[in-house]
Formats: structure tokens, C-alpha cells, sequence
């Protein structure tokens, strides 16, 4: 009986419970199943070009920043083709520079011609921990160096076995400080001396790289103007110009040749192949000689007395290109330990193309020769004048 009273008022609870659900006997309304959100694929960034890691990305490893020499006698340069992050500014007697940026040093074939160290440079790398490798450096380079304790990595060609001589190059009459080239044989033995330590471990981008997908490949969506061609006039005789191939969706790199004369494309002597950037970052700066020594004084004498101090303390604006568009940008930099950050116009961060950039700082006395155009219109390209010639002044190499 106690068995069958229990019975009945399971079924009485089942049949006020369903009644309930159904609201008065009713049959419950339908209700539609939201579409779930797509969970955004896993995967480990590079931390230099926000691209997803190949299975030989090396981490744990620090990165190498190698001076390398663009005055247009050396040309063309080696190795500036596999950098992730290529730097040109302004040094002295008018000439720009190069800091190339690898992720690998083991998997370097030449880079060069290695040449000195600059203060600008070396302000820039330091807060990525990066190896600075270059043949001579001016004092003020070295002061940073010892005020920030860079020591550890900092690598002087004038003191340790770093490059090599390109005998072919000083055959065809190539100046000698044209012919200094280092590569991963050399950087490998050099560091395995033990006197420089490789360990670091990156755990952030060093940029705000936009999200790397395999079916947008990671290109930021700027909404700003079309620009297929870009003109950047560091001085009278130094001019580096990009065209945007639509095809491999980079800016093709290309300059002006103060020996020839005319203008050409940048070229990695290592394999043919022409510079190309899938981000190119312009940051007007103030750009003013130093108002005190050089540092590399002999006999009294200053040598260098056109070293140029660019001014990060503030920060700037400039223009970011990409995917065939621009946006105005703002950078910030601060003292020498602080990273380098890019913010759209109203300073919120930067969301970056995936893939390799060329940083220029320019002067702002030359901004107004600054141009872009899209493919439909035409940069007007001011005459550049034939007499004007490139100088080096430095003497510390």
C-alpha cells in the first residue's frame, strides 16, 4: 500500500511539474539556439613580426641587431633581406644608416657591410634586450653603453673577431670599410666564448600586432587614404621610396644613389631579391647636432663633429602604411630603456600588419619633402641636384 501511495504521488509530482513548464497545459514556446562564437585559434606569436612561430623559431633566444652600413658606395648591402625590423635615420654629413633586427643569428649567411654604432640605434634595441653588433661606435654611443650597464650586449668589431674582409669587393675598387661582413659562423663563435649571454625569453610582441589568422594573413584594416607609393627624404642625396605591390601586399623598397645619380631598387646581394615590407612606420623627429663632443677626440680635436642626437624625449607623429593604405600615427619613446610605441591619432595602441616593417626617422626640417600618392596620382619628386655629394666624417671604424 505505503509502495503504491508513493507511486501515485510521483506521477501527481510529474504531472504539476510538466503543467507548470507548459503553462496551463500549453506547449512550451520554441526558443532559438544562439550561434555559438567561433573561439579564436591557438597559436604562439613571433614576438617581431606577429606571425605565428615556425617549428624552428628559436626561444629563449635573443635578438641581434647589426649595424649596417647605406652609403651609396657600398651598395648593394647583404642580409637586410631576412631582418624582421629594418631601422634607416639620418647620422652625419647627411648619410643614413641601417639596424637590421634578427630573430636567429644562427641561421644568418652574410650581413654587412658592418659598420659603427649610433646612439639613436642603440636606444631603440635596448629595450628588447637586443645583441648590438657593429665595428666602432661613437662616445656617446658608449656612454649609454655604460650609463645602462649594455656591456653584456654589446658586441665591438674593433675588439673581438667579427667580420670578415670581402677580398672580390676590394678588388673592384670597393672602399675597405665597404667590405666587413659578419654571419652566423662568426657570431656563433664569438658568443660561444662565453663572454655574451643569448638567454632570453620574449613573452609579449614587441609591437601591437593584429590577431595572425591564415585566412586575412593578419593585415591591419586602416581607414585612411590609398597609398601605393611613399617618398621619404632623410637629405639632399638620401631618399628611400616604396611602391605597394598588390600582388605580395608589400612596399617594395627602393632609393636614391648619390653616385649614380639616380634612383634604384634596394637589393639583398645575398639572393637578388628586392626589400619588401608589409608595414612602413614614418616618425618625424627632431633631428639637431649634438651640442657637446662627439667623444672621439684626438689631440684636442673633435673628429666627429656632426653627430646627430634625435630627439625621442616626447615623442612625434608620423604616418603608418600598409595593405595599401595610411593613417596618421603618434610614437613615443621616452629614455633609453623604454620601448618604442606606435598609437593611432588619438593614442590608443597601433594594431600592426603582421609581417616584416621598415622604421624610418626622419628629420623634421625635411617633412614637408615627404609624399604619398595613390596609384592614380603622381608624386611630384622635387630635381634633386646633381653636384650634391655624400660625405662620411666618422673616423672610428
Amino acid at each position: 500500500m505505503k509502495k503504491f501511495l508513493a507511486i501515485m504521488m510521483a506521477l501527481v509530482l510529474s504531472l504539476s511539474l510538466f503543467t507548470a513548464c507548459g503553462g496551463n497545459g500549453s506547449e512550451p514556446e520554441a526558443t532559438s539556439t544562439p550561434e555559438p562564437t567561433p573561439t579564436p585559434r591557438l597559436y604562439f606569436p613571433n614576438p617581431f613580426t606577429g606571425e605565428e612561430k615556425t617549428v624552428d623559431y628559436p626561444d629563449g633566444q635573443r635578438a641581434v641587431a647589426i649595424m649596417v652600413n647605406n652609403i651609396s658606395n657600398c651598395r648593394p648591402q647583404r642580409g637586410l633581406s631576412d631582418a624582421s625590423i629594418l631601422f634607416e635615420s639620418k647620422v652625419e654629413g647627411g648619410i643614413t644608416r641601417f639596424m637590421a633586427v634578427f630573430e636567429d643569428y644562427k641561421a644568418l649567411d652574410d650581413v654587412g657591410p658592418v659598420r659603427s654604432g649610433r646612439d639613436q640605434f642603440l636606444r631603440w634595441a635596448m629595450p628588447w634586450k637586443a645583441l648590438y653588433v657593429h665595428i666602432g661606435r661613437s662616445g656617446i654611443t658608449q656612454t649609454y653603453i655604460d650609463t645602462f650597464d649594455y656591456n653584456q650586449y654589446d658586441v665591438d668589431g674593433n675588439y673581438v673577431n667579427l667580420t670578415y674582409r670581402d677580398q672580390n669587393r676590394l678588388n673592384q675598387g670597393y672602399a675597405r670599410e665597404h667590405t666587413a661582413y659578419t654571419n652566423a659562423e662568426l657570431l656563433e663563435a664569438i658568443i660561444e666564448s662565453g663572454e655574451y649571454d643569448m638567454n632570453h625569453t620574449y613573452t609579449s610582441p614587441v609591437f601591437n600586432f593584429v590577431p595572425y589568422d591564415l585566412d586575412d594573413d593578419g593585415f591591419a584594416d586602416l581607414e585612411g587614404e590609398d597609398a601605393d607609393t611613399v617618398t621619404v627624404v632623410h637629405s639632399e642625396a638620401y631618399r628611400t621610396y616604396f611602391d605597394y605591390d598588390e600582388t605580395t601586399k608589400k612596399y617594395m623598397m627602393s632609393q636614391y644613389s648619390g653616385t649614380l645619380k639616380s634612383r634604384h631598387k634596394t637589393v639583398d646581394e645575398n639572393n637578388g631579391e628586392q626589400l619588401g615590407f608589409e608595414n612602413v612606420l614614418i616618425a618625424f623627429a627632431d633631428i639637431y647636432k649634438y651640442h657637446y663632443p662627439g667623444g672621439n677626440i684626438v689631440n684636442g680635436v673633435d673628429k666627429d663633429p656632426n653627430y646627430q642626437c634625435v630627439d625621442m624625449d616626447y615623442g612625434g607623429i608620423g604616418y603608418y602604411f600598409t595593405n595599401g593604405k595610411v593613417e596618421k600615427i603618434r610614437w613615443f619613446k621616452g629614455g633609453a630603456p623604454d620601448l618604442l610605441r606606435f598609437t593611432d591619432w588619438d593614442e590608443n595602441p597601433l594594431e600592426i600588419s603582421c609581417g616584416k616593417s621598415y622604421i624610418g626617422f626622419v628629420d623634421l626640417d625635411e617633412a614637408y619633402r615627404f609624399d604619398y600618392a595613390a596609384t592614380e596620382e603622381e608624386i611630384q619628386e622635387e630635381t634633386i641636384d646633381s653636384n650634391v655629394t655624400e660625405t662620411e666624417t666618422e673616423t672610428d671604424f
